[in-house]
């Protein structure tokens, strides 16, 4: 009877042991999620506070530094939009070659003959007569966008320009001047290379230059934007007309 009594004391001790360690594992678990319930909180507010920082900072202007009354506004707070404008406005455009006349107009409705092909045909850009070998330069400033061969207008250089302006140079000597390779920077009145006559399409005329400009992808007439010179009057020219 004795024994009875004490296994039942144990069994009780026991159990009241065990629901102890139960409650103090519970009070863990809650403890823990409070804990990283408060955590998260944090975290949030930090990256609150962090995100409204970032945004602010956006929002202020490039030019002003500082705070309050000792804010000081940079003379370069407005490079940024100047540099944009620059980029979509065209450059002034000179003269590719000296002393030259215009030979064949800019024709890309009517129809004008070839004196080489015998036929008649747009011409989709002007050609301005002068002496063979004659130096050839860049109309503005920019970047050699192309250098190649064509079958029909012989060797040909594109420089690419402010104002999404391409410039064409065309029937030019095989030989391309030293420095002129793609990706390289010119300045207006470069000389790229010289007046040949590399083109096929345009063999029967005298020397020339084929000058052809893009402004926006479309072809333009260059003497739009290019003053070329006035025209001289043969001295022949002037005997007839007296």
């Amino acid at each position: 009877m004795l024994c009875i009594i004490i296994v039942s004391k144990a069994n009780n001790s026991l159990a009241i042991t065990f629901e102890r360690i139960f409650e103090m594992e519970e009070n863990d678990k809650k403890n823990s999620r409070i804990f990283y319930l408060t955590l998260a909180v944090v975290l949030t507010v930090v990256a609150i506070i962090v995100i409204a920082i970032t945004v602010a900072r956006r929002n202020v202007p490039s030019g002003i530094t500082g705070g309050g009354s000792g804010s000081v506004i940079t003379e370069d707070s407005g490079d940024q939009s100047t540099g944009l404008e620059d980029k979509n406005k065209l450059p002034s455009f000179a003269l590719p070659i000296e002393s030259c006349q215009l030979d064949v107009d800019f024709s890309d409705t009517v129809l004008v003959f070839s004196q080489t092909m015998g036929d008649y045909r747009t011409h989709m850009g002007i050609d301005l007569s002068c002496e063979l070998g004659q130096e050839v330069m860049a109309v503005a400033d920019g970047v050699i966008k192309n250098i190649w061969n064509d079958p029909f207008m012989g060797t040909c250089i594109s420089i690419e320009h402010t104002g999404n302006a391409i410039s064409y140079y065309k029937n030019l000597d095989p030989v391309v001047k030293e420095g002129i390779v793609i990706g390289a920077s010119v300045s207006q009145g470069d000389v790229i290379g010289a007046v040949g006559e590399s083109a096929m399409n345009e063999i029967s005329q005298d020397p020339h230059l084929h000058l052809e400009l893009k402004v926006n992808d479309k072809q333009v007439d260059p003497k739009d934007h290019i003053k070329l010179p006035t025209p001289q009057v043969k001295p022949e020219d002037q005997n007839k007309e007296n």
